[in-house]
């Protein structure tokens, strides 16, 4: 299996289990807990946390696909805990509900082990958001470890998908509404909502860009362990939603 076959086969199920934990309802709970904000305020100040107590700009630019004053009044809020604190608690959190979603996945070690050698070859360069993900803290346990590596993986395409938007030049919000959709771009906070979405050529230009980056993080990876990570990710995926 090439890597740009790899990235192509797995960037969607990367994306979406990797993002699982965040909207989960115990994790809202959990972060309150931990000394963060309530509601979506949390996702940032733990996401963003991960990078230390960074700059708010750098959190705005980190979170390039939600608005800019959204993210700000979020990443400022005071909160109980410093924000490097409250990135250390997401991780954690992120393992925690990992635990269950693979709970009895016996793939999970392997996973872990393949998932950790893209994310540590992983050019980091443009990718503060990556970093703080790649150097929190990995639990032993194999099933918070294969899990925080889904998010970390899933962090690392999304900072390349950044930079691609951004060397074409493209907006934001267009394209937030080009690839998500109304309702998801008001989640994100914007408020525009009628504006203009990101024409189909823009779009198609900036994945084949954002394609073509991931795929150079999964040459460290052989043929064959990259149809393993294949199977081992369509596998954890059906595993937790059977779970």
């Amino acid at each position: 299996m090439d890597a740009r076959s790899t990235t192509k086969l797995i960037s969607r199920s990367i994306n979406q289990f990797g993002a699982r934990f965040m909207l989960d309802p115990v994790t809202f709970a959990m972060s309150v807990e931990a000394g963060m904000s309530t509601g979506f305020a949390s996702h940032t100040q733990g996401r963003i946390g991960v990078m230390g107590d960074v700059d708010v700009e750098l959190a705005v630019e980190s979170m390039m696909f939600f608005d800019p004053d959204y993210v700000r009044a979020n990443w400022t809020e005071p909160i109980a805990i410093t924000k490097a604190e409250a990135g250390a608690a997401y991780a954690a959190i992120c393992a925690e509900r990992g635990r269950t979603y693979l709970e009895g996945f016996e793939g999970a070690a392997r996973l872990a082990e393949l998932l950790e050698q893209v994310a540590d070859s992983a050019d980091d360069t443009d990718a503060a958001l990556f970093a703080g993900w790649r150097d929190a803290h990995r639990p032993e346990d194999a099933e918070g470890r294969a899990y925080l590596m889904v998010a970390t993986i899933r962090e690392l395409r999304g900072c390349r998908h950044m930079s691609a938007c951004r060397a074409a030049g493209a907006d934001p919000l267009a394209m937030t509404l080009a690839q998500s959709g109304v309702a998801w771009t008001a989640v994100h906070g914007f408020r525009d909502l009628h504006a203009a979405p990101a024409d189909d050529e823009l779009v198609e230009a900036v994945e084949a860009a954002t394609e073509q980056a991931d795929a150079e993080n999964y040459e460290c990876l052989t043929d064959d362990e990259r149809a393993e990570l294949i199977e081992l990710i369509e596998a954890a995926v059906a595993h937790a939603a059977n779970g």
